[in-house]
């Protein structure tokens, strides 16, 4: 793998996983997933925001 592959790997991992919340939201049909994707953007590079957004979006009574 070249670096250029390599690079492209990470990045896309990394937005993987500060996207994760966002995904759990929407796969879980939460109702308000686009709520979560906004806070996520905004605020999901804080560790703590990061898992308070998790929890809101593994929230079982906020689903369609």
């Amino acid at each position: 793998v070249d670096m250029e592959t390599e690079t492209m790997l990470w990045i896309a991992g990394g937005l993987f996983v500060y996207l994760f919340p966002t995904y759990l939201a929407f796969v879980r049909g939460h109702v308000d997933w686009k709520g979560v994707f906004f806070v996520n953007v905004l605020l999901g590079w804080t560790i703590f925001m990061w898992f308070v957004i998790i929890v809101w979006a593994l929230d079982p009574a906020r689903k369609n």
